[in-house]
């Protein structure tokens, strides 16, 4: 697991670049850096799989549609970075993938809660990734321009810390190197 960690690692950085590139005005280059964290999003997202759950039914059905929401954000991120989708239709189209994103984070932590793998600060920065990518969400849907930018980041900084410690524990996992023993080799 230690290629989802360096992803998990590489998609912070990206996104903390894209952020100090929006705060500099350097639109283009935000675009390309927002393509690059979706791609990398998109390997956390399915890193989450791992994630011991109580719940692994549930979970399986909700981080289904969490890979399916980081590869619809990759495309929408393709159609932004082509300068093809402009705001405020990006913001619109963009809000839906973050919304099944910020769910998936949000069920892996809570189902997760209290397990030897994953600490509680990990899954408590989850929880809050998950409820921030909500909240980004709602407020591009319901207009709230001025509750847009200050949330996203927050949730920016909330998902590159929840990111670290991700990598961190996507880290120490089994390489799953070893052959799986069969019932008839043992």
């Amino acid at each position: 697991m230690r290629w989802i960690s360096a992803s998990a690692y590489s998609s912070a950085v990206a996104l903390l670049a894209a952020v100090a590139a929006q705060l500099l005005g350097w639109t283009g280059f935000r675009a390309w850096l927002l393509l690059i964290w979706t791609i990398l999003l998109f390997f956390t997202v399915i890193g989450l799989f791992d994630h011991p759950m109580r719940g692994p039914a549930w979970g399986l059905f909700v981080g289904f549609w969490g890979g399916v929401g980081a590869l619809w954000l990759v495309a929408i991120q393709v159609f932004a970075v082509a300068d093809v989708l402009h705001e405020p239709a990006y913001g619109a189209w963009a809000a839906w993938p973050l919304a099944l994103i910020g769910i998936w984070f949000l069920v892996a932590s809570l189902l997760g809660w209290g397990n030897d793998v994953y600490p509680g600060l990990v899954d408590a920065l989850g929880i809050l990734t998950g409820a921030g990518l909500l909240g980004v969400s709602v407020a591009i849907w319901t207009g709230l321009a001025s509750a847009t930018r200050p949330g996203a980041a927050l949730t920016a900084g909330l998902y590159v810390l929840y990111a670290i410690g991700l990598g961190l524990i996507f880290w120490a996992s089994p390489t799953r190197a070893e052959p799986l023993r069969t019932a008839a080799s043992l």
